[in-house]
């Protein structure tokens, strides 16, 4: 996982705790978890969302890529 000796601790004037320090590659990985964990929640929304429509992606919402390409061409047209 990581090395507890990555990771520093800044310590105030007041002696207490202030901040904490951690190398790039333990900072990216939590980055990375973070952003799976944002990714994970959205899908998990848009399928509550798709399951009350009754499983119907047009009565949730939900817009076909076709569909969005075709109006991005005629706008750029």
């Amino acid at each position: 996982m990581f090395d507890l000796e990555t990771i520093r601790f800044v310590v105030g004037a007041d002696g207490q705790p202030s901040a904490v320090q951690v190398d790039i590659e333990l900072w990216q990985r939590i980055i990375e978890a973070l952003e799976d964990a944002e990714d994970i929640d959205i899908a998990r929304k848009a399928l509550a969302e798709l399951d009350a429509a009754g499983g119907e992606p047009a009565r949730a919402g939900w817009v076909n890529l076709e569909d969005v390409i075709a109006q991005w061409q005629r706008d750029d047209a």
